[in-house]
């Protein structure tokens, strides 16, 4: 095949796949996607149970305000044009202790020092410090999101440091501060208990950073809900992609990449049929993409420490996200008054199958997507990060037993949401529990994690210098490249510019000069109906 007929296979459907094979289209690479599943967007999906959908990704979605690199990204992906973006105009999370004390997390600065100062007036200056974080960072720094670093020139650093220089001081100030650490400097026992859930669940390993960016984001409407939800984002990078004349086959698992002399020339699929490209690119859990799909036949000893430490935990340094519970409840309820996030602090989690931090976090749709509920009907979505090797077990050894547990923490989970928002029992249409053991079944991650590596700490030591050094490839094999949230740190931003890096790699391979446009407006901000949205 001449050089500008050149063909790629694409393992995976989820946003990192179909982002690859639109940049692979805009570069005029012939593309096709296998995908497990009958929809695009992997963990970025949504399901219908009786007229209500519920929506399983999108907490807040970043890039949404035009002027910096992710925005650009979703444009030329076509995934916000044409669409409504909601804003956390008040409340992003609540956290409700067990004693039943309240704090709110607003995005906008001055509200929330007002807020926090009246709770807190022992603890002004640390209140000041953080709020200060957020005016800083709503000054809308812009991470680079369109270029991997390695393939950076001189120009590219000049442009990508000189933004960040004003705020240079406090990245490396905050970077290194765990929120877990400066929570437990203030003196206010509430705000030590309430601050580390300001992104809904506790995360241990997160610096102050991330949570000045991510609410500075929110404060200047660079983070919002996208009309559609997450089903609808993926469907509209899926449009995209088609318009653009790839191809997708669904309902095709890979079981094997085919290589003759360290090259990958195709992959075999699960029906024993063989297909054949230039250039294989894996999307999907990276585990199974080099252990499974190639043997373990490509790696280092950087590589294989990396991910036999994700089953033998052999040192404390990897991390990955846990998986999560999941019960959505369909409610003939109006939950409008509600805030659309609720962080509950347990005093006894008893009864609740797995849970790891005591805690549940209630969410609704009213605010973002009215549409996912019949009018005066609202849907709920309940979730707690969750031990895997419980509902494993489980599920491997008796499925009658496993159901049960689910029913039980279903049930539970009820009981609690009774003390909170009275006569729920009765109001409860439609129900939905899944586990880590139904996400790794319907998306392929390893233990049904949610976003891979835990970015920040020692983590980055081993993923970044990988990518850097193998140029998200494999040591020892040729045409074949990697992509997604075991490449990129999590983040749906961080998987969708991953297609846009791993394309560039291989550009720059062929000697091709990259090349990108923006999609269109007319046609591409269309959502989901009920009709269109899978069923797990």
């Amino acid at each position: 095949m001449s050089k500008n007929k050149r063909s790629l296979l694409i393992i995976g459907g989820g946003l990192a796949g179909i982002s690859a094979g639109c940049y692979g289209r805009m570069n005029g690479y012939q593309t096709k996607i296998f995908e497990m599943h009958s929809i695009p967007g992997g963990c970025c999906t949504a399901w219908e149970r009786k007229g209500y959908i519920f929506d399983q990704c999108i907490d807040w979605f970043l890039g949404t305000k035009p002027g910096n690199d992710m925005n650009r990204v979703w444009r030329e992906l076509g995934a916000i044009q044409g669409k409504k973006i909601s804003y956390f105009e008040h409340e992003f999370n609540r956290v409700v202790t067990p004693e039943g004390d309240r704090v709110s997390f607003y995005p906008d600065p001055d509200g929330l020092e007002t807020h926090l100062r009246q709770i807190a007036p022992e603890d002004a200056e640390l209140i000041k410090e953080f709020t200060d974080g957020i005016r800083l960072f709503s000054k809308n720094p812009n991470f680079p999101f369109l270029k991997p670093d390695p393939l950076w020139n001189l120009l590219d650093k000049i442009k990508n440091y000189s933004g960040l220089l004003p705020f240079i001081r406090a990245i490396i100030k905050y970077v290194n501060i765990p929120i877990v650490e400066y929570a437990n400097r203030f003196k206010n026992p509430v705000l030590r208990q309430a601050l580390p859930f300001i992104f809904q669940q506790k995360n241990y390993d997160f610096p102050l950073l991330p949570y000045f960016y991510n609410l500075a984001a929110m404060n200047i409407r660079n983070a919002g809900y996208p009309e559609g939800g997450s089903l609808g984002l993926a469907k509209s990078i899926e449009k995209r992609y088609l318009d653009l004349g790839g191809a997708i086959e669904y309902g095709k698992r890979v079981k094997k990449v085919l290589t003759e002399k360290d090259q990958a020339v195709g992959v075999e699929l699960e029906d024993g049929s063989k297909h054949y490209a230039d250039i294989i690119i894996s999307a999907i859990d990276g585990r199974t993409a080099i252990f499974d799909l190639l043997e373990a036949k490509y790696t280092d000893a950087t590589i294989r420490r990396l991910y036999q430490a994700l089953t033998t935990k052999d040192t404390e340094k990897v991390k990955i996200y846990e998986g999560f519970v999941l019960l959505f409840l369909g409610l003939d309820r109006d939950l409008s008054r509600e805030p659309s996030s609720t962080t509950y602090l347990l005093k006894d989690a008893s009864g609740i199958t797995g849970v790891l931090q005591n805690s549940i976090v209630v969410r609704h749709y009213c605010h973002h997507e009215p549409s996912f509920a019949p009018p005066g009907h609202s849907v709920m979505a309940v979730f707690y990060y969750s031990e895997y090797d419980c509902w494993k077990k489980l599920y491997d050894s008796d499925r009658e037993s496993y159901q049960k547990e689910k029913e039980s923490t279903a049930q539970t989970i009820i009981e609690h949401l009774e003390g909170y928002y009275p006569g729920i029992k009765g109001q409860i249409k439609a129900m939905d529990i899944s586990t880590p053991v139904t996400a790794e079944r319907y998306t392929g991650n390893y233990k049904g994690t949610v976003m891979a590596w835990v970015p920040f700490g020692d983590t980055d030591d081993y993923v970044k210098p990988l990518i850097n050094k193998y140029r998200m490839q494999l040591p020892g094999l040729s045409n074949f490249y990697m992509c997604g949230h075991w490449l990129s740190t999590g983040a749906l931003v961080r998987a969708a510019a991953s297609g846009r890096f791993v394309i560039q790699f291989i550009c720059k391979k062929d000697r091709r000069r990259f090349k990108v446009s923006l999609a269109q407006q007319e046609g591409i901000g269309s959502i989901a109906s009920p009709t269109e949205v899978g069923r797990l």
